[in-house]
């Protein structure tokens, strides 16, 4: 393995371990919780009283585009929504 694949490998594996750790905390910790987007990773949010059928099915297309869910859907009381952490390697700029 050359050492620019080794530190690409090294840099996708610290975003996806800050994602898990920005979903578990910032995303379900703080009253002010919100959609956010941080390059190819994103938390995506569905309030209102569909929001519990919408989420499980933007997730599932999600997967079907080939991004890797990272949180899957769960409820979020302080924003009272439902929300999902993804990694898309497609919107990497």
């Amino acid at each position: 393995m050359s050492k620019n694949v080794a530190h690409r490998a090294a840099a996708l594996a610290g975003l996806v371990v800050a994602a898990i750790v920005l979903g578990a905390t910032v995303g379900a910790g703080t009253a002010a919780a919100a959609p956010w987007r941080i390059g190819p990773l994103y938390r995506a949010e569905f309030a209102g009283p569909d929001g519990d059928a919408v989420c499980p099915k933007a997730e599932a297309f999600d997967r079907s585009i080939g991004a890797v869910v990272l949180v899957s859907c769960s409820w979020d009381p302080t924003a009272n929504a439902w929300f999902y952490v993804v990694f898309n390697p497609r919107t990497w700029s």
